[in-house]
């Protein structure tokens, strides 16, 4: 009979412990999200970055985002992150009530605060965290409310930015096809090399087609579906880069070239300088296009400098090049005429 309670209690007590965790278990899930406006990214006119470091303030100029107040150009592809998180900015559920922030790297020398605005409507205003162990959430607060959520993405990496970091790295750019000439000057000497398309002589007529088939007789009907008789594969127009001495250049390597300048970013800007500093240049480029576009490189400060001092005329910012950014103005401009691959 004794057993018989002892088993009645312990049957009862699993009972009991069942509901409480049943219970504890939803009042865990029975809270509410705080609602998230909708905003499209295309409405968003202004970002505030804020960190321990200093502030960053993005603003919509037309269709730019520039960086204020010094009005730089910011990349576009790290702003069309941020914008893309803003729109879909999603909170998925409540981590923690108790203040605990330092946890979460939520504590005011830790955190980003980021605030998005719609003209003049605040859309967004949120602190972010540390991302969470998944690393397909982040800690987050939502303005100055204690608790702490999950947000769906990893905010960080797009919001953990400085000005430097969001400056638009370009220096030079051109479409490659509107190049008609470019001038290197390297050591005092200047090589002027010229763009020159040669269109293909006309086949003779009666000629056999460029596949090798012999020639149709043009008065007899063509087979179904097959060209007229006369019709012969096209032959591409063919380019050439040659010097006004008439040396020809590799065509390879002047699209190599060409390619690279065609969208050259920087190392980095240097602010606190200007291009009337700067002084002993070692080489330029001048590409003639729809208009005139420079590259201008210095000598190294220091010997062991591992990046060049560098100006170009499509921006007003002294900036830096790597050694191999450099290299179109640092290697033998007689490379360009071997017929070798090697430079």
């Amino acid at each position: 009979m004794k057993i018989k309670k002892e088993y009645l209690f312990i049957a009862l007590a699993i009972v009991l412990l069942v509901g409480y965790l049943s219970v504890r278990e939803t009042d865990r899930t029975e809270y509410q999200l705080p609602a998230i406006a909708k905003v499209a990214a295309s409405d968003i006119t202004r970002i505030e970055i804020v960190r321990l470091e200093g502030t960053v303030v993005l603003e919509k100029k037309d269709t730019a985002w520039r960086i204020q107040p010094q009005d730089y150009l910011a990349d576009s592809a790290k702003v069309n992150a941020m914008l893309d998180n803003l729109e879909k900015l999603s909170l998925t559920a409540l981590v923690s009530e108790s203040k605990s922030w330092s946890r979460y790297d939520l504590e005011s020398d830790k955190s980003i605060r980021v605030k998005a605005w719609a003209g003049d409507g605040l859309k967004r205003d949120i602190q972010i965290g540390k991302p969470a162990p998944t690393f397909q959430h982040t800690f987050v607060r939502v303005g100055d409310e204690p608790e702490v959520y999950h947000a769906q993405q990893n905010l960080k990496t797009a919001f953990d930015q400085t000005t430097d970091k969001l400056r638009d790295k370009t220096v030079l750019a051109f479409n490659l096809e509107e190049v008609k000439e470019i001038a290197i000057t390297r050591e005092g000497k200047q090589t002027v090399i010229c763009k020159s398309e040669i269109e293909p002589p006309p086949p003779p007529a009666g000629s056999a087609p460029a596949d090798g088939t012999p020639p149709a007789d043009e008065t007899s009907p063509p087979a179904d579906g097959a060209p007229p008789a006369s019709a012969t594969a096209v032959k591409p127009v063919e380019t050439r880069w040659i010097t006004d001495q008439g040396k020809s250049a590799n065509l390879s390597k002047m699209n190599r070239l060409l390619s690279t300048l065609s969208h050259l970013s920087c190392e980095s800007y240097q602010d606190g300088k200007s291009i009337s500093d700067l002084s002993n240049p070692i080489g330029d480029i001048l590409i003639k296009g729809k208009k005139d576009y420079t590259l201008t490189l210095y000598a190294k400060t220091e010997k062991d400098a591992t990046v060049y001092l560098a100006s170009s005329s499509e921006t007003s910012s002294v900036f830096t090049l790597s050694d191999r950014q450099a290299e179109p103005l640092t290697a033998d401009t007689e490379a360009l005429f071997s017929n070798s691959e090697n430079p």
